[in-house]
């Protein structure tokens, strides 16, 4: 073969390398992008639900309705979109009311939305409220419970009871410099006074500003005053291991 060949075939050689290389400069990793567009990433590839209600967006809302029929364990009641997470499809996390032979507790649905509009369930995880409330084992019924917590009715968004509301809205107005919105209400406790559990998304500032979901408990006083006495955040990675 002559020189001439060699170098020509030497050319297309390298110009199949920096099309090669070029070409693989233009897929990114989905969380260093969302990263770079500013939204909010927990660990394990989680991207917390931009939503300050707890309606669902239409396309989770979807998800979740196709999954559902196919589960017979409990009979789910979506009370918050959590958030998502890009796999094959999308992971779509749903803290959800849970009833079981009358009796009610809540679960950490996770829906998995494949490429071809299919949904199932892919996990559902025990969400025990005394991990956040530190407040012992939670006992969650529809019956009142003196002295322990209880799902209340109207927990969602807009139907937050206005007794509840008040009680919130007194105790978040003295923290300074964080923004906290009440997504649901996910529990009350009758003490002397009332202990109050609300799902949030929250922005606190402490050393610095930290955005996400966070479980904040609340106490009324029997003489209209309040106080926040607890926070905790809620990792979506902790109920998808």
């Amino acid at each position: 073969m002559s020189k001439k060949h060699l170098f020509a075939m030497f050319l297309a050689s390298m110009m199949i390398f920096v099309l090669a290389a070029c070409g693989s400069g233009q897929s990114e990793d989905p969380a260093k992008l969302a990263e770079e567009e500013g939204q909010e990433i927990m660990a394990g590839g989680w991207q917390i639900a931009d939503n300050d209600d707890a309606e669902l967006p239409k396309d989770v809302r979807d998800a979740f309705e196709k999954a559902e029929k196919g589960y017979d364990d409990y009979d789910l009641i979506p009370v918050a979109y959590v958030g998502s997470q890009v796999v094959a499809g999308t992971n779509y996390m749903i803290l959800c009311e849970a009833e079981a032979k009358d009796v009610a507790s809540y679960k950490m649905v996770v829906v998995y939305a494949d490429l071809k509009g299919g949904a199932q369930i892919a996990k559902v995880a025990d969400f025990d409220l005394a991990n956040y409330t530190q407040e012992g084992k939670t006992q969650i019924n529809p019956e009142k419970l003196t002295g322990g917590w209880e799902v209340p009715d109207g927990i969602y968004g807009s139907e937050i009871a206005k007794e509840a509301r008040g009680v919130f809205d007194v105790a978040v107005s003295q923290l300074d410099g964080s923004t906290i919105e009440p997504i649901a209400l996910l529990g009350t406790q009758i003490v002397a006074g009332t202990n109050y559990a609300f799902l949030c998304k929250s922005t606190l500032t402490t050393t610095e500003s930290v955005s996400g979901i966070q479980v904040v408990t609340l106490y009324g006083d029997l003489d209209g005053g309040a106080q926040v006495t607890g926070i905790s955040t809620l990792d979506p990675a902790d109920f998808n291991q």
